[in-house]
């Protein structure tokens, strides 16, 4: 397996919306979860085990049930998955190109490739339900009871989906919407 490269601010968010869905109990050591995560190899971030003296066991036996780490976890499949699409995307646009300028067009029986996630566009339900599907079982994978393993993929899905409405809209993730260009109408 690859290195796998993720934004940590942005699966930082996604689980800390999955923590107060899941666990909002855990919401007040969540910063030191996050930053034990990251700080953690990566065979134990991706692979679900927690072993004393690592950093995500912060010395302690609980650590690994905790689901904050199980959020962060989920997070990170979720931005991996999506970073997969969309390089299968641009692939698969590169190669129709590539076919219809050298004059041979695969043929497909009407199918149309699955949309991938491309810039500023929001997130269709299709995409948003794939994603809570990814969120869902990495969580199952990590021994979380189904209950906590959906409130941590809704959690996920929705900061996601209100993450990407924002941007579409024309505002930062966490913002508000873009002041209008030109003279202001209250000049006097």
């Amino acid at each position: 397996m690859g290195t796998v490269t993720y934004d940590k601010d942005l699966a930082t968010r996604l689980a800390r919306r999955a923590v107060t869905e899941a666990a909002p109990h855990e919401l007040a050591q969540f910063d030191i979860t996050a930053a034990a995560f990251h700080a953690a190899p990566e065979e134990r971030r991706v692979g679900g085990a927690v072993h004393r003296g690592d950093p995500l066991a912060l010395g302690l036996e609980t650590a690994a049930a905790m689901l904050g780490t199980v959020a962060l976890a989920a997070s990170v499949q979720v931005l991996t998955h999506l970073g997969q699409q969309a390089a299968d995307h641009v692939t698969d646009t590169a190669r129709r190109g590539l076919l219809r300028r050298f004059g041979r067009r695969r043929r497909t029986e009407g199918a149309e490739p699955p949309r991938a996630l491309e810039s500023r566009d929001p997130l269709t339900a299709e995409q948003l339900a794939e994603l809570r599907r990814v969120a869902r079982d990495t969580a199952l994978r990590r021994q979380v009871p189904e209950a906590e393993a959906r409130a941590i993929a809704d959690g996920i899905v929705a900061e996601l989906a209100t993450a990407t409405a924002g941007e579409a809209a024309g505002r930062a993730p966490d913002g508000p919407a873009p002041e209008p260009e030109g003279p202001s109408e209250d000049a006097s």
